[in-house]
């Protein structure tokens, strides 16, 4: 069997969702769909690497964007603003030989750096940048065994919302969106970030929601919005994205809710799992609250190369609240959302 590399853009390139798939292993970050949310948002250009079969299906795959920067410099990111992005590949070779035509291909290109997120650790002697906790929920119990599974206070924070008539809906319309989007700018100032541009949600309905590849979650308590969070779905399985609340109301916990509507909905649905997304090992109320739900946890590898110095990159670890974090819970939502648009192209 001869094999072939080939630099593919998934936007333009017929049949990608249906082969990615077909290998077993496509999470929801290597569609199409994503793809196209941050290429039209931020102006990244998709460079997938992928080693074809003779009848041009795929046997291994690195995604790729370039990310151009006058702030950040010209870089390989696998993937922006994706929690852990896998490596396609059935074996060490495969990989090895996609990895090493990205390094050709990259200093050609003049980036000054390459970003790796592939969860799993590409060699053992390979140093790390970053590394982060994954949590997977396992959806095959059901729904009343799943409900047992979770931690007692879990169970009790969800019945606390439901007892002061918390109501949950699914949707995904661009008034739903718009309806998150509020809550998010709240939960980002509280955290100390800029909010994402609202065009990137747009996008998120445009490329992902009308397409049915996803749902948004909203808690509604005396017809207020409360909380709310973002779910992507690819094949047989979910992930939760983005999660947003009004902390005036936190004592109504209705982000459980949110979560446990979401968990129901896609067990009933029959997805295999749903992927909670990535924690900082040293946030310990966030591991918590993840643990609470009864998943699995694994370490997500992250690497970074400077491919100047051929160096790796390691970031450094967190002092304290940064500088945003200290300035932007200060500022208002309209000069953040202003400042959320001018900056996350340039962080990829």
């Amino acid at each position: 069997m001869t094999n072939q590399v080939q630099i593919i853009n998934p936007i333009d390139s017929p049949r990608w969702d249906e082969r990615i798939l077909a290998t077993g292993r496509a999470t929801f970050f290597h569609s199409a769909a994503w793809a196209a949310t941050l290429a039209e948002t931020y102006r990244y250009r998709p460079c997938y690497f992928a080693l074809l079969t003779d009848d041009q299906e795929i046997r291994a795959m690195v995604p790729l964007m370039e990310v151009q920067s006058f702030i950040t410099g010209r870089r390989g990111v696998s993937l922006p603003f994706s929690d852990c992005c896998e490596h396609i590949s059935e074996n060490a070779i495969d990989t090895a030989c996609l990895l090493a035509c990205i390094l050709y291909y990259g200093k050609k290109q003049g980036w000054n750096s390459l970003e790796l997120r592939p969860g799993g650790k590409i060699a053992a002697d390979r140093p790390l940048s970053n590394t982060y906790l994954g949590h997977t929920l396992s959806l095959s119990p059901g729904e009343e065994a799943l409900f047992s599974s979770f931690r007692e206070s879990t169970r009790r924070n969800i019945k606390k919302a439901l007892a002061a008539e918390v109501i949950c809906t699914t949707g995904n319309s661009l008034q739903a969106v718009e309806q998150f989007y509020t809550l998010n700018c709240l939960t980002r100032k509280r955290h100390g970030i800029p909010p994402q541009p609202f065009s990137f949600f747009r996008n998120v309905h445009k490329h992902i929601l009308s397409r049915n590849m996803g749902n948004i979650v909203l808690a509604f308590h005396k017809e207020k919005a409360i909380a709310g969070a973002v779910y992507f779905h690819f094949g047989r399985r979910a992930m939760y994205k983005y999660g947003a609340s009004n902390s005036d109301c936190q004592q109504l916990r209705a982000n459980y809710l949110v979560m446990w509507h979401a968990i129901r909905h896609y067990a009933r649905q029959g997805f295999e799992s749903m992927d909670m997304g990535r924690t900082d090992p040293d946030n310990h109320g966030l591991v918590q609250y993840k643990n609470g739900w009864s998943t699995r946890s694994e370490e997500i590898a992250y690497y970074k190369y400077s491919l100047n110095k051929r160096l790796p990159l390691p970031l450094p670890k967190k002092s304290g609240p940064s500088f945003s974090e200290r300035i932007v819970p200060h500022l208002p939502i309209p000069v953040l959302r202003i400042i959320g648009s001018v900056a996350y192209r340039h962080v990829a």
